[in-house]
């Protein structure tokens, strides 16, 4: 990925609320900084559903990242190594969620 679209793709994520526009990091380039994204992808889905980045291959760099629910497997996003699919998961994850509603974190908010 070029510098630009790495540029872009921070851009995006901050628009999208994953990432601060005065956050200190870059979760494009950076493993420590793709993790604190891993971790706030997670955080907007339901208990019982789990995001897991593994290898594609035992002797490769590129990641795939799936969202796991019982006996399901949605693949979501595949790179060149893991800030990168950390990265396109999140940007894929809004969308991912409005088509499966039912695997987003519950917001419970105390009433009035």
């Amino acid at each position: 990925m070029t510098d630009q679209e790495q540029q872009e793709m921070k851009a995006r994520l901050i628009d999208l609320g994953f990432w601060g526009a005065t956050e200190l990091g870059d979760p494009t380039a950076n493993n420590h900084d793709a993790s604190t994204l891993n971790l706030r992808l997670e955080a907007k889905l339901a208990k019982d559903v789990f995001l897991v980045s593994t290898p594609t291959t035992s002797h490769s760099l590129t990641r795939q990242v799936m969202v796991f629910h019982g006996n399901h497997i949605y693949p979501i996003a595949t790179a060149d190594n893991y800030p990168e699919a950390i990265c396109l998961a999140a940007l894929a994850l809004p969308e991912f969620l409005k088509q499966h509603p039912e695997y987003a974190a519950v917001d419970l908010k105390p009433g009035p």
